[in-house]
């Protein structure tokens, strides 16, 4: 009988033991990242959820952006930005999370005409490839490859072309 007691007791402090881990693994969702095809809706504003049309952004224009569906994984935040006229090159996306420390850059572009990032001041060229102009930073933001439907939204046509955030 006692062996019995002794028994059931383990038992029940393994299932007690188990039964969180199972529930909190449950609860984790696996984060899906941007992928070619993906829709470019606005992250912000009174047309958060719409996708993007090249139509809507005059040169010099810069929009947050997340890929339809995928806003959960905050690593999906994308930084659009219209050069010129001349489409598709006149249009770039890179990530909108700093490589210094992982902050989310400003929608807008400064005065200048670049990237910046409100926490620390580091500044990206946008047509430069997003390269550093302004340090704590030391890499550019990684970039995005897009591509234009025919009714002139904007998709991913790949992932980002690095690690985003810092390393």
């Amino acid at each position: 009988m006692l062996l019995w007691v002794i028994g059931a007791g383990v038992g029940a402090f393994g299932v007690a033991l188990l039964l969180p881990a199972l529930a909190l693994r449950a609860l984790t969702r696996e984060a899906k990242d941007v992928a070619a095809g993906d829709v470019l809706v606005y992250a912000t504003g009174n047309q958060s959820g719409s996708p993007i049309r090249t139509d809507a952004l005059a040169p010099g224009d810069a929009v947050q952006a997340f890929p339809q569906g995928k806003s959960d994984n905050e690593n999906n935040l994308i930084e659009l930005v219209r050069l010129s006229d001349d489409l598709p090159a006149g249009l770039v996306g890179y990530s909108a999370i700093c490589t210094h420390l992982g902050c989310t850059v400003l929608a807008k572009l400064n005065d200048q005409g670049d990237i910046h990032c409100p926490c620390h001041g580091s500044e990206f060229n946008p047509a430069a490839g997003a390269a550093v102009v302004r340090g704590p930073a030391n890499r550019p933001l990684p970039s995005l490859p897009l591509q234009i439907a025919a009714d002139g939204s904007v998709l991913a046509a790949g992932g980002f072309n690095g690690p985003v955030g810092p390393l």
